[in-house]
């Protein structure tokens, strides 16, 4: 056999490393593809968040401007006829009532954002718990394949040990 023949068989991969090495190809797709999803779930998270602040901040800036128009209104009427007593008491009185029906109105949408934060907190905290146990089992796979046909199986074993301690501190803050 000439050397040139001899160095071709050499650098050809067996069937049996072939496989392993797709193998290990998949199970690093799956492992980043979980981690890809954990991430979504994050920033899902955050636009949520910061939805709902300017959402509600429009509305609070909305109401600040009503009323200041409502309480421009009022002065108006009450100067239209400082002496009618009767009537002014009447305007100040409905006044007075709708400011009372505003902030009532404020608190119910502060409760309702309340429930829903914390809604979107327990959703969001599910998720990534579920996220949490695919990537950890994503990882687990990556390791069993790494551990069978990579030298570098101490360090992927660290890194498995210290995700896995990193996904139960999370689950235990969640709890």
């Amino acid at each position: 056999m000439t050397e040139s023949k001899a160095s071709a068989v050499k650098a050809k991969p067996s069937p049996k490393s072939t496989k392993a090495e797709a193998d290990m190809s998949l199970e690093v797709q799956s492992y980043i593809d979980t981690l890809i999803e954990n991430q979504k779930i994050v920033n899902g998270a955050f636009k949520s968040a910061r939805e709902r602040g300017v959402r509600f901040g429009d509305s609070i800036g909305q109401r600040i401007a009503d009323s200041q128009t409502n309480a421009l209104e009022l002065s108006k009427k009450l100067a239209a006829s400082p002496r009618d007593y009767q009537n002014n008491v009447g305007v100040l009185l409905e006044s007075l009532t709708q400011s009372q029906a505003e902030a009532f109105e404020v608190f119910k949408e502060m409760v309702t954002e309340q429930r829903d934060m914390s809604d979107s907190f327990n959703s969001t905290a599910k998720s990534l718990f579920e996220g949490t146990r695919n990537s950890s089992k994503a990882a687990l796979n990556l390791y069993r394949s790494w551990g069978v046909e990579n030298p570098m199986t101490d360090l992927v074993k660290k890194s498995v040990v210290s995700a896995t301690e990193a996904a139960e501190k999370m689950v235990k803050s969640v709890a």
